[in-house]
């Protein structure tokens, strides 16, 4: 098949043929670019809050561990729920209780650590699970609400999901006599 427009020896090496030479250019110069950082690194401490929610407290990670360990715990007795006739409901409900703390603890002791909001579901969810007779689940469950009304665990969560900081606590002022 041949082309009108163009003559046989089209794209055919021929030997006398030079070889082709890019026409000189500037060689292209692109803009500073800052190299990738990880999200964790790219949020600074803002300005007159100097760290102020950028480190993660005691207190969540306690929350972290009271979630992993009533993972264990609401899932054996679940487990235990679920050999009874009449339990099967409750079971049913410890392993889902075991499930969501299982999660939630994943997420918030992960590393690098993922946005993630306080989880009062789940803490409401430990307290109802005393009807399995669990009775850490329902400890475990008030003592995260308590942690969760904190001021530096308030601020490590708003920090890590980008949210505008809360104003630091004033310092402690001593009544006056």
């Amino acid at each position: 098949m041949s082309d009108p427009q163009r003559p046989d020896e089209y794209g055919r090496y021929q030997p006398d043929q030079q070889p082709y030479q890019q026409p000189y250019q500037q060689p292209y110069q692109q803009p500073y670019q800052q190299p990738y950082q990880p999200y964790q690194i790219q949020y600074q401490a803002t300005p007159g809050y100097p760290a102020y929610g950028a480190t993660k407290p005691d207190a969540v990670l306690a929350i972290g561990i009271m979630a992993i360990v009533d993972a264990v715990l609401s899932g054996l007795s679940g487990i235990v729920w679920l050999f009874t006739i009449c339990g099967i409901p409750l079971g049913i409900y410890s392993i889902a209780v075991a499930i969501l703390a299982g999660m939630y603890a994943y997420k918030l002791l992960g590393n690098p650590p993922q946005p993630v909001q306080p989880n009062k579901t789940l803490a409401i969810m430990q307290i109802v699970n005393i009807i399995t007779g669990n009775i850490f689940s329902m400890v475990f469950g008030i003592v995260s609400l308590v942690f969760y009304n904190q001021p530096n665990v308030q601020a490590y969560f708003a920090y890590r999901n980008g949210q505008p900081l809360p104003p630091p606590p004033p310092p402690y002022q001593p009544p006056q006599f």
